[in-house]
């Protein structure tokens, strides 16, 4: 029998991104309901401002996460992503012929090697679209091969050409460049097409989950080179499944807090700091995984791939300083009447009559400083009729408002209770966000990141410091009474500069269906054992499993395999063979651990058939331990987190390339 699964904590995304990031927010494809703690049961908080909600849960990124403070490393680094182009729309995505216009595009190449096109005649002195002044030869596209003819249609510049007014500026195709609408030329021209769209969305997974081109290679007489792999690789990824944490802000511009700065839209004010700083010191710090940001929490999306940071401040801060940094009044925070300088209902004000209605005769005339007859007004009041402190008919200030009323007590005497009361912890702080937070701690992080680079025909991996761009980001954390992160908000400049949200790509789902990926790969890996191969000969590793071990059910714990390699070296590549047997195979969860990196294998919720039986993986591509040693044991994890099918792993080998 099977079952109908709808989990609270995952979510799995297909990515399919038509800009740099996106015209729009990831589809979920599994729903949600608003309950995820860092334990994985129950907490909520109003809106994404405080708490982070579902959305911002790092929960959902179903790897492992810790969540106090004090066990998370202040600065790692995973593999090193390659840099690439992101191939922008208007110049017709992979069809942009880099190498000038008598030679082949990317997509162009790939139909001449392997789709059999042959240019017709006069075609090479056709003109594809041209973004500057909005000409074009229409013949071009006509005979344009299968690859290059899809990437055109659904990934490049057609709408700036197809005769339909897409932006309904009342403006033809072939006049846009001519426009100018208000201030703004680029973003108007093109029929809308903006110079940030692109495929960033796929360059940025792609360059963390995949070997990188590194060299020249030849098939059917056509030359493949470095960046023509790169796209190519790419387009696999142009739809992915990912785990995403935070969310899209789809306004051009944002309402903010004239005091705070904080964006009164709760949409745009993610990703919630704490989940930032969860994320990031759990995958790169304890797991040694890299991952993608979108950095511009604002209209536009810039996906790019994070493998590196540093925490350079950590110091845990007062609730009272916190709230300086926050800019937030913690004394006049009340919406009544102003008394001297105070409102009614402020923290401020209550901490004044806490005071004054506890305070004996010498407190208030030595101690607080008032003017004698003030002092003794006040004790007046609450002695009630008979002149007596506690009998019967003593009172209490209910309000400023009546302590105002009693003699002699005005502007000075507010004052000097104020600072009395702020000195000797009568005023009750709240923090101004998170309700549940009992302690702060100030954070600075470096990070790094890979930009974007102009297409080239030679390996770029050992110039990538030239592509390693760093962001610095100031926030506060916000604890719980046992050190857990629950929270988080971000400081100055990084309240209008922090990631939008966060994502962990899983599996391609493929973009373009006339690109064979085994083909590009093919490549990929000759490529680099051309080059590699100079330095030194790899040679093949192996070691498998033939013990059989039980998957327990419905345990985050799951079943454990470990074999050992003695044979040490630089591992090149990793491949699995893997064998589990399961009644329902979308509960599961692989991951292969060696030494402090952990890198997923197979995850039922990312396949479009977890319903069927069994995980069979044949020499399926394990990447992002290049670089670590071989020798030592590697570790096969299988998790099955659901109840009611079981099974068993029954054996699996490990492939290493080691150098």
């Amino acid at each position: 029998m099977k079952y109908i699964r709808i989990s609270s904590l995952l979510i799995v995304t297909a990515l399919a991104l038509g800009a740099c990031g996106t015209e729009a927010e990831p589809t979920e494809e599994l729903p949600t309901i608003d309950n995820a703690t860092p334990d994985g049961e129950e907490k909520r908080e109003a809106g994404k401002a405080d708490a982070w909600n579902w959305r911002n849960d790092p929960a959902r990124f179903r790897a492992e996460m810790t969540y106090e403070l004090a066990k998370l490393p202040e600065s790692a680094k995973a593999p090193t992503p390659w840099a690439a182009n992101y191939w922008p729309t208007y110049e017709d995505s992979i069809n942009h012929r880099w190498q000038g216009k008598d030679v082949f595009s990317p997509a162009e190449k790939y139909d001449a090697a392997f789709h059999g096109w042959e240019a017709p005649e006069g075609f090479m002195d056709l003109k594809p679209y041209n973004a500057s002044d909005c000409t074009w030869d229409a013949e071009y596209y006509n005979q344009l091969g299968p690859v290059a003819d899809w990437t055109s249609k659904h990934k490049g510049n057609l709408r700036a050409r197809n005769g339909v007014d897409d932006d309904k500026d009342g403006i033809n195709d072939e006049d846009e460049c001519q426009s100018q609408v208000g201030e703004i030329k680029n973003e108007e021209r093109r029929d809308g097409v903006e110079t940030w769209w692109g495929i960033c969305h796929a360059w940025a997974p792609a360059a963390v989950m995949e070997a990188e081109p590194l060299g020249t290679v030849t098939r059917n007489g056509v030359t493949f080179d470095v960046s023509d792999q790169k796209a190519l690789l790419m387009m696999d990824w142009d739809r992915s499944a990912a785990f995403v944490v935070g969310g899209r802000c789809n306004e051009k511009e944002v309402e903010r807090d004239p005091v705070t700065g904080r964006v009164n839209n709760d949409e745009c004010r993610d990703l919630n700091a704490g989940a930032w700083h969860v994320v990031v010191s759990s995958l790169i710090g304890l797991n040694k995984r890299g991952f993608v940001i979108e950095r511009t929490w604002d209209y536009e999306v810039w996906n790019q791939p994070l493998f590196g940071y540093e925490v350079t401040l950590n110091k845990e801060i007062t609730l009272e300083r916190a709230h300086e940094l926050l800019n937030v009044d913690s004394l006049n925070n009340g919406d009544g009447e102003e008394i001297h300088g105070v409102r009614e209902g402020s923290n401020a004000g209550t901490g004044i009559l806490n005071l004054v209605n506890g305070a004996t005769l010498p407190t208030l005339d030595d101690e607080v400083g008032l003017d004698k007859r003030a002092a003794e007004a006040i004790i007046a009041f609450r002695a009630g009729e008979d002149g007596l402190l506690a009998t019967g008919d003593d009172a209490k200030f209910e309000n400023l408002t009546q302590l105002e009323d009693a003699s002699f007590v005005g502007a000075s005497a507010f004052g000097k209770l104020l600072n009395y009361a702020k000195d000797n912890g009568f005023i009750p702080m709240a923090y101004a966000y998170n309700e549940k937070a009992v302690k702060f701690v100030e954070i600075r992080m470096t990070t790094d990141w890979i930009t974007e680079q102009s297409p080239t025909k030679d390996r770029t991996d050992n110039i990538i410091d030239r592509f390693t761009r760093h962001d610095n980001y100031h926030y506060i954390l916000e604890l719980d009474a046992d050190g857990k992160i629950i929270g988080g908000e971000w400081l100055d400049t990084s309240i209008a500069a922090h990631p939008d949200f966060v994502w962990l790509p899983v599996r391609a789902h493929g973009g373009n269906p006339k690109l064979d990926i085994d083909k590009v790969r093919e490549m990929v890996a000759e490529g680099r054992r051309n080059i590699l191969g100079d330095v030194a000969e790899g040679k093949l590793v192996e070691a498998s499993s033939d013990v059989e071990v039980a998957i327990p059910d419905n345990d985050s714990n799951g079943a454990s395999s470990l074999v050992a390699v003695a044979e040490t070296g630089k591992v090149r590549t990793v491949t699995i063979d893997l064998n589990i047997d399961h009644t329902y195979r979308g509960d599961l969860t692989v991951k292969l651990r060696h030494g402090d990196v952990s890198v997923p294998v197979f995850d039922g919720r990312s396949v479009g058939n977890g319903s069927e039986d069994h995980v069979k993986l044949t020499a399926e591509v394990v990447n992002g331990f290049e670089g670590t040693d071989a020798a030592g044991d590697w570790e096969l994890i299988v998790t099955d987190t659901w109840a009611a099918d079981t099974g068993s792993i029954k054996s699996w080998k490990l492939g290493l390339e080691v150098e």
